[in-house]
């Protein structure tokens, strides 16, 4: 009907005016959307820009890289193998086992031509002891002997043959190599025990009621003086690191390169020539590649042992005349010889109050007697500091 009546249809300028309003709307409408799916498509890829903008590859914790000095080895040759450790932007701390000698070789794998793995006759065991250790707090801690694994550092091991795990017959073989690398967050040094001891016994003497004043403050003083002097004396000693069990961060499996090694099968020497063996056969004619470098820190060095003399008598000082009138005082520190027998020989003073305090911390110190330094087991003689406290308050 529309379409039968439209040419008696009126057109007015006013018809032509809403028509045209009508279709500007209607472009609008198309424009706005058109600008909002552009706009929601450019979001979209902008977010995706950014995501893939912040993804980073990850640093490998570190890198295993094995290696032997050649490929084809003659039948019951030694097979030697090398592992060089490449740790990555971070300083770790790792068990010692992980890096000992056999530990890091104790997941070997080693399959043949048809890819079937060689079980070993064999296996490559490394022990991981628990211990507790006592720390400079104090304070005693279940501890596994640890290293620390320094940033952009190599480790070098080496296993002096597969051979003695692995019977290799005649054939090629793939080998690889995996470490479980655990990491820890902390580290404790164990005190030396002779520091422990003199601990000890100051937190005895502490709560020693019968001993008060200056004279209480000398002992404690000297046992001062006696683990500085042993802190001194270990200060470039290699101590060994522990980790507390309950330190552990996380775990990382490292998975080593692959490398072929093929073992020759035996041959006859021909008749009428001269037999040589497969070692002089096989001998390179460049020289043998350097020996690797062996983690020194992962051996354990343990302190000469060494026991500090201590008071056997001990006579206090007396405040002398001449200084309690003065109201002098101060802290004396004498240089002593405690010999073998526990007798103090060639007293110096080294500090010079006068007024007496010095001759009278002397004088006190020569009355005294002590328990020799004692070292593997018997007496020596040795050179100690002392001091003497000389307050007006506590004079005695």
């Amino acid at each position: 009907m529309i379409f039968l009546n439209i040419g008696n249809l009126k057109i007015t300028p006013k018809f032509i005016a809403v028509c045209l309003f009508l279709c500007v709307v209607h472009l609008a409408g198309c424009l706005g959307n058109l600008q909002t799916t552009t706009s929601q498509t450019q979001t979209e890829t902008g977010e995706a820009t950014t995501s893939n903008a912040e993804v980073e590859t990850p640093t490998a914790l570190a890198e295993l890289q094995i290696s032997t000095p050649k490929m084809n080895y003659a039948a019951n040759e030694a097979i030697p193998l090398e592992l060089n450790i490449q740790n990555g932007k971070f300083d770790l701390l790792v068990p010692f086992f992980s890096l000992a000698t056999r530990g890091a070789f104790t997941q070997i794998t080693v399959t043949d031509a048809n890819g079937q793995t060689i079980k070993p006759k064999h296996l490559i065991t490394q022990e991981n002891p628990q211990k507790y250790v006592t720390g400079s707090d104090g304070k005693s801690t279940r501890c596994i002997q640890g290293f620390e694994l320094n940033a952009s550092t190599n480790q070098e091991l080496a296993l002096k043959d597969i051979q003695k795990y692995y019977q290799l017959q005649p054939g090629t073989y793939t080998v690889t190599l995996t470490i479980e690398l655990e990491v820890y967050k902390e580290s404790i040094t164990e005190e030396h025990p002779e520091i422990r001891e003199l601990r000890q016994d100051m937190a005895r003497l502490q709560k020693d009621q019968n001993l008060q004043g200056a004279a209480k403050q000398d002992a404690l003083s000297y046992y001062q003086e006696q683990i500085k002097f042993i802190q001194e004396r270990q200060k470039d000693a290699v101590k060994d690191i522990y980790l507390p069990v309950k330190s552990l961060r996380g775990k990382a499996s490292l998975v080593s390169n692959s490398i072929t090694v093929t073992v020759e099968p035996e041959t006859n020497a021909p008749t009428g020539l001269q037999h040589k063996t497969p070692l002089e056969i096989n001998k390179p004619d460049t020289a043998s590649p350097k020996k690797p470098l062996e983690l020194k820190d992962l051996v354990a060095r343990r302190a000469d042992e060494w026991v500090a003399p201590k008071y056997k008598t001990k006579v206090d000082a007396q405040y002398p005349k001449s200084a309690k009138e003065e109201e002098k005082g101060g802290k004396v520190t004498l240089q002593v010889t405690i010999d073998e027998n526990g007798i103090p020989q060639d007293i110096v003073a080294l500090t010079k109050l006068g007024f007496g305090l010095e001759e009278a911390a002397i004088e006190a110190l020569k009355k005294s007697t002590f328990h020799p330094a004692m070292k593997g087991g018997k007496p020596i003689s040795t050179q100690v500091k002392i001091p003497f406290s000389f307050a007006i308050t506590n004079a005695n």
